[in-house]
């Protein structure tokens, strides 16, 4: 079965009998019973790298460890971004299945080029908030990535668009969150969805040594403290599982290399599609995709360029039809200059990410906690693509229909 009969044939027709599926399914079959169902709140935390609560002495992050179950490290997909990660967490599936291949890419079969959108249209899985609503659920989505419009004719009941730089505020996702959660219990949401913005601003500008991340992980802390207080307000009538992620973690950065500088732009294509330590190259034909191989020739030293279809299993982007013909990595401590349309000096980041999650400095964190969960329970590993199966499980409905993980609850 090919993705796109998928997409426009099978999944309209499934979310749509979702909900006689599950009228027949035992309610012990995927959660143990409480006295009201729960509402299970996903919180992101950007950039947060899986050391940094016990580095910094965080007491929050510290607490939720000791009264639920965590993850000592969570693996991210390739290339370990912010739209690539987030994708990941919403439909649990890697770039191969669900297409955001990098935070920028050049998407061939609409001739569009993909920079941070902020639509869930550009998904080829679906998010964890459309099987929710399918399934009867309320859900809400507050300040996340590719949530804006509606997939596939779904929309989360409440909404609200990505805020970063846009005057948006962790401490106004908190108290908006909370507001949901005090709705009564009929227009209440039992999903929801949001990201904060972590450290990680912070770890690019100073890299995740510098004074600025300590700082920033204190506010983070306690954002969440004053999420656990609200939380605990709401009392027994109004149970919660919480569960924070963060999408990626953040590595040291010392050089940058121009990929510009080996390729020259040729119209449009060759295109360079840099993100962090990772590019995807595209080329019109195999000659110029020959052409392409032997400049990269003159990278340094570490740098490992591979043909889309052939890059390793074990970062599940081979068949990621939006990658380029080209997928270059750089090695650890170092980034990529791409195009510049500002000639001219440019800042080597002191931190970055991207990197595969063989490189443990991206590895993120994983913590739940609330009715249902284990408590007091440490799990050595965990990767993103188990969150979305997770949240399924919490929330009695069946995993995404295409996972590549597995829920953490049994």
């Amino acid at each position: 079965m090919t993705g796109a009969l998928w997409r426009r044939v099978l999944l309209p027709a499934a979310l749509l009998v979702l909900s006689s599926v599950l009228s027949g399914c035992r309610a012990d079959a995927f959660s143990k019973p409480v006295a009201a169902p729960p509402t299970v709140v996903l919180v992101t935390v950007d950039g947060v790298r899986w050391d940094y609560p016990d580095r910094f002495g965080l007491e929050t992050f510290a607490a939720m460890r000791r009264s639920g179950l965590s993850a000592e490290r969570l693996l991210p997909p390739f290339p370990s971004l912010t739209w690539v990660c987030h994708a990941t967490l919403a439909t649990g599936t890697y770039p191969d299945k669900h297409g955001i291949a990098a935070n920028g890419f050049l998407d061939r079969a609409s001739g569009t080029r993909f920079s941070k959108e902020p639509e869930a249209r550009w998904l080829l899985e679906p998010p964890v908030w459309a099987l929710a609503e399918g399934a009867g659920i309320k859900s809400a989505v507050l300040s996340w990535p590719l949530s804006d419009g509606d997939w596939h004719g779904v929309a989360p009941s409440y909404r609200r668009g990505f805020q970063k730089g846009k005057g948006g505020s962790d401490e106004a996702t908190v108290e908006a969150l909370l507001d949901l959660l005090g709705m009564p219990p009929d227009r209440r949401p039992r999903l929801i969805l949001a990201w904060t913005s972590g450290a990680d601003d912070e770890g690019h500008d100073e890299g995740p040594e510098g004074p600025a991340v300590r700082r920033a992980m204190v506010r983070a802390d306690a954002t969440l403290r004053r999420l656990r207080e609200g939380i605990r307000a709401l009392g027994p009538k109004t149970p919660v599982v919480l569960v924070v992620a963060s999408d990626h973690g953040m590595s040291s950065v010392e050089r940058a290399i121009d990929l510009a500088a080996l390729v020259p732009k040729k119209a449009f294509l060759p295109y360079i599609a840099t993100s962090g330590p990772m590019a995807n190259l595209y080329t019109k034909d195999a000659r110029q995709k020959e052409e392409v191989r032997r400049a990269l020739e003159g990278l340094p030293a570490g740098c490992r360029v591979f043909d889309r279809e052939s890059c390793p299993p074990d970062l599940h982007y081979a068949g990621c039809a939006r990658a380029g013909d080209l997928v270059v990595l750089a090695p650890p401590g170092a980034t990529f200059w791409g195009y510049s349309p500002k000639p001219g000096v440019r800042a080597v980041p002191k931190g970055n990410h991207g990197y595969p999650a063989s490189n443990p400095d991206v590895q993120g964190l994983l913590i739940l906690e609330g009715p249902g969960v284990p408590a007091g329970k440490t799990l050595p590993r965990a990767s993103a693509v188990d969150v979305a199966p997770t949240l399924c499980r919490l929330l009695g409905i069946p995993p995404p229909p295409r996972a590549d993980g597995r829920s953490l609850i049994p």
